[in-house]
């Protein structure tokens, strides 16, 4: 494969490029990740289970990728416990993207500190994790696959490459990409 169809794309003044901020990972990093996600991805399969989340939050999460925009945003969705176990969303969290990226995201580390403690505190759990690919659709990406990190969560992805921004929900479990229905209720 050439290099320029792996390589990843980069804005000269985002983090990720400039190394302006020490938590955010160089370009070559990122890239990595996405070529361990393409190595991972065993599978995608369509839709066998689904999850149930309210018209409120939906809204939130499409609202908080809205105002992201030129950037990816990112948050946490708690819920009483984990999707594919029945558990119920319960609230959104906006957090900041660190790497302030159109291609990727990190959700700032100070702020997952204190949500993934708040979590904690009310006896809920990570329900879900957003983030928003603004110019291509709600489809994990290989650097997602390469990063996913929770397998209990679901990964939301609102898609604003379109009029209509839509959000999907996905399972990521060792290299294996499921979606989920989503049900508006």
């Amino acid at each position: 494969m050439a290099e320029s169809a792996r390589s990843i794309r980069s804005l000269d003044g985002e983090p990720a490029a400039t190394g302006t901020d020490p938590r955010v990972p160089d370009v070559h990093a990122w890239q990595l990740a996405a070529d361990a996600g393409r190595e991972r991805r065993t599978a995608t399969s369509g839709s066998i289970s689904s999850a149930s989340i309210s018209a409120a939050l939906l809204d939130s999460i499409v609202t908080w990728s809205l105002a992201g925009r030129p950037n990816e945003a990112c948050g946490l969705v708690a819920g009483t416990a984990a999707a594919l176990e029945g558990g119920s969303a319960t609230r959104f969290l906006p957090l900041t993207n660190a790497a302030a990226s159109p291609y990727r995201y990190l959700i700032d580390p100070d702020e997952q500190l204190r949500a993934m403690l708040d979590i904690d505190d009310a006896d809920e759990m990570v329900w879900g994790i957003v983030h928003s690919h603004v110019m291509s659709p709600a489809v994990p990406s290989d650097t997602d696959v390469g990063l996913a990190a929770y397998p209990d969560a679901l990964y939301l992805i609102c898609s604003l490459a379109n009029e209509a921004p839509m959000v999907r929900a996905w399972s990521i479990q060792s290299g294996t990409v499921t979606e989920l229905r989503l049900r508006v209720v």
